[in-house]
């Protein structure tokens, strides 16, 4: 994170996310905002950070204290190892070389709809 830029980190959390991605699912698959993370707008997301890294999400809320060694000129937010993950709990102070990315899976509006469906015996 100190020698990349914002756009470099965001694209390196994208591309940790299709690498992980099941075969087929490459263009659904993305890393989650920091927005999304802070908000906890993303379905099945844990309460704490169960990894041994911080979590970073991706920008443009992204940006922590000011750092005048971070080629950016800033930290990073993120949600340390162990830490509660919402937007009381987010730290403002990452510089980690090693962090985790959320992956999210974006619905069609067809698979939403499925996945909302329920049906009921009669």
């Amino acid at each position: 994170l100190l020698a990349d830029t914002d756009e470099a980190t965001d694209a390196k959390l994208e591309q940790a996310c299709k690498d992980a991605a099941d075969a087929g699912d490459e263009d659904t698959i993305r890393a989650a905002k920091q927005s999304e993370l802070d908000q906890r707008t993303i379905s099945g997301l844990p309460e704490t950070n169960t990894g041994a890294m911080s979590i970073v999400g991706l920008c443009p809320a992204c940006v922590g204290d000011s750092h005048g060694a971070a080629v950016t000129g800033h930290k990073r937010k993120c949600f340390r190892a162990g830490g509660v993950i919402n937007s009381t709990e987010v730290s403002n102070d990452c510089l980690g070389a090693n962090v985790l990315a959320v992956c999210v899976v974006d619905l069609s509006l067809a698979d939403h709809n499925a996945a909302k469906t329920t049906t009921v015996a009669p």
